[in-house]
Parts: C-alpha cells; sequence; structure tokens
C-alpha cells in the first residue's frame, strides 16, 4: 500500500487511473505528431479498436501497451 492511500481507494481504482493517464498521454503524443490511430495502431502492430480502447483508459493493466506504443512512436525505456 502506498503511502498517499486513502482507506476508501482500491488496487482497481489506481489500475483504473493508471489506464486513463497512460491513454491520455498516449493521445496527446500522437496527436502532437498529427499521426491517426489507424496510424498508431498499424506501428504498433494492433488495431484501431484497441488503441481506441487504450485511449479511452479501458486497457487495465496498460503498462505493457503503453510501452508498445511508445516505442512505436520511437521512445526507447534504457
Amino acid at each position: 500500500m502506498t503511502w498517499f492511500m486513502a482507506a476508501d481507494v482500491t488496487e482497481a481504482d489506481l489500475a483504473r487511473w493508471d489506464a486513463e493517464d497512460s491513454g491520455r498521454l498516449v493521445q496527446i503524443m500522437r496527436e502532437e505528431r498529427g499521426w491517426t490511430r489507424t496510424r498508431l495502431a498499424q506501428l504498433a502492430g494492433t488495431s484501431h479498436a484497441e488503441l481506441a480502447r487504450f485511449e479511452m483508459g479501458r486497457t487495465v493493466p496498460a503498462q505493457a501497451m503503453l510501452v508498445r506504443y511508445l516505442h512505436a512512436m520511437g521512445y526507447r525505456s534504457h
């Protein structure tokens, strides 16, 4: 349990918030590049529908897909 967690916040809540934030991040980065969902989905090897679900925060857990989309946009982890 994290120090900032309120008693009524569950792990599921944290996962949902993580998914929403990750989706927003990918959407902002994609739009800044002028890319369509179709283009990013093709580069990441996913479908347009899967990317749309991700950007709307409906992919839980989100980390694996976040890394996949970031790699498709040219970002690498060290």
